[in-house]
């Protein structure tokens, strides 16, 4: 009989388990699974002649900068003072990694033994980056295919899994629930490739991956595809899409094509809009991160038609409570779309990044460490409290993305994300009550630290009710995918978009 109760403990609905096999296998550095000693052992470091991983072809100052935000040089290019793992941990993990292993299997579990009940392990890959990685860094047996490098991440997850008796995954809502009763931790398969079925059959290879255990599906990534448009946002995604569309596309088409205000032109093609039917008709869940505006309002329009069917994003930031600067980038979610996921029951996950953000209000919390818990907290609580969506984590770990800063320490990595000298010393000269964990020196270095986040939150006077029943609110919002009897709209009448300042 299956125990129908509320399941405790939070989610992350954003996972890159298995990235080291991404990118064919030449990016990343470390394992997501064995001995901490080998797993986690020291990288080359770089050199003038390449170095064993966080290469690309280009030469000179790209490869040195491609890590670097303000107060860190990053880990990438040449980077011997992060080389180091075990055991001294001097280099790596840390919240600037973004070329080393940061879900390394201990982790995970201390993840878990801190909360963590469900997961979303999204396989994850976009051939343009392949490319540019050099041909001696890559692993054999790999390759830049992207629907090749998903099987072998899923893969992967299905053998680890399979071989640890405190992991499993789910593959419907019941099934979750289950694990988690089990004192288990569930976790849930995910796609997030930018050349999504490439030029293969969509339906058979759909049918192919739901077979497999996939249950969470982004239709768009970093570029225009077959399916729909995406959102565009970092320069480099910009000039791949327009390299991409070289020799296929109409001179004055190459690039996205952008409207007045900056936002894609292109919504869901007519293949885009049958899957989302089949994904429908399969339970699957949609996940709009990445895609137009117009590409969601396509996808809204049609889960309307069906009864609000649930619509969710696994990784995003909240438009309104970004700087300015940052608001201009159409990946950002404006308060519109968070209202139509509230209207079909979806959830949001909040990206866990390095960001400044500006204050809301009413938050009990001082904006006054940029980049850290602190800053995480006023998007938390004007997610939570004013726009009151559900939550979750959304760590994105290992995708290319630097996390929560420290509060402590006497350099600019520490409340650094300002990039100004004195409005970062007089930042950490503010700072109060270390939590006593990695997060004070360290910042979120890795997914084991994902629970001392709410710790700090609530330290910080914070109600965590909204995250800390984020695993429950997912399997609810899964379970309505399945009720023919949902109904819709959901109620947003209490949804407040003032408080930010």
């Amino acid at each position: 009989m299956i125990n129908t109760a509320a399941v405790t403990g939070f989610a992350d609905l954003h996972v890159h388990q298995m990235a080291e096999l991404a990118y064919a296998g030449a990016w990343f550095h470390g394992s997501h699974q064995g001995e901490e000693a080998h797993a986690l052992a020291a990288c080359s470091g770089g050199n003038f002649f390449g170095g064993d991983h966080a290469r690309t072809v280009l030469t000179g100052i790209v490869n040195e900068t491609l890590g670097r935000v303000p107060g860190t040089e990053g880990d990438t290019g040449l980077h011997k003072y992060k080389k180091q793992g075990f055991p001294e941990y001097s280099g790596w993990p840390r919240w600037d990694s973004i070329a080393h292993q940061q879900v390394w299997e201990g982790h995970l579990k201390q993840a878990h033994d801190a909360g963590l009940s469900l997961y979303v392990m999204s396989a994850v890959d976009y051939k343009q980056l392949c490319d540019i990685m050099p041909n001696r860094n890559k692993k054999a047996g790999l390759s830049c295919d992207e629907m090749l490098s998903v099987d072998k991440q899923l893969d992967a997850l299905v053998n680890f899994t399979a071989t640890r008796d405190w992991v499993e995954i789910a593959t419907s809502p019941e099934q979750a629930r289950t694990i988690i009763h089990q004192g288990k931790l569930a976790a849930v398969m995910a796609i997030e490739a930018s050349h999504l079925f490439a030029d293969q059959d969509w339906q058979s290879s759909l049918d192919h991956f739901y077979n497999k255990g996939v249950r969470v599906l982004q239709p768009v990534h970093q570029s225009d595809n077959r399916f729909g448009g995406a959102a565009p946002h970092h320069f480099i995604f910009k000039l791949f899409q327009f390299l991409e569309d070289i020799g296929n596309t109409p001179i004055g088409e190459l690039g996205f094509i952008l409207d007045e205000q900056g936002k894609n032109i292109k919504g869901l093609t007519e293949e885009g809009k049958a899957m989302i039917v089949a994904m429908m008709e399969k339970n699957m869940l949609i996940d709009l991160a990445h895609m137009s505006e117009r590409s969601v309002a396509d996808t809204y329009v049609m889960a309307r038609e069906n009864q609000y069917y649930p619509l969710m994003i696994s990784h995003g930031h909240l438009r309104s409570i970004m700087l300015d600067e940052k608001q201009k980038e159409e990946k950002t979610t404006p308060d519109n779309i968070v209202a139509m996921i509230r209207e079909t029951g979806g959830i949001f996950g909040l990206r866990t990044g390095a960001e400044q953000v500006k204050s809301y209000g009413p938050s009990v919390v001082a904006n006054d460490c940029d980049g850290s818990v602190k800053s995480f907290a006023q998007a938390y609580e004007y997610a939570s409290r004013g726009l009151k969506v559900d939550l979750a984590f959304a760590s994105d770990m290992n995708g290319f993305i630097q996390q929560l800063r420290p509060r402590f320490g006497d350099n600019k990595e520490a409340c650094g994300a300002s990039g100004k000298n004195a409005i970062v010393k007089e930042q950490i000269a503010k700072q109060q009550n270390p939590s006593g964990t990695a997060l004070d020196y360290d910042g979120f270095a890795h997914i084991g630290v994902e629970g001392d986040i709410i710790s700090e939150l609530k330290n910080l006077g914070v109600d965590t009710t909204a995250i800390e029943n984020s695993a429950e609110n997912f399997i609810r919002m899964w379970q309505r995918g399945y009720d023919s009897n949902r109904t819709g709209p959901l109620d947003i009448s209490d949804m407040d978009t003032g408080g930010i300042e």
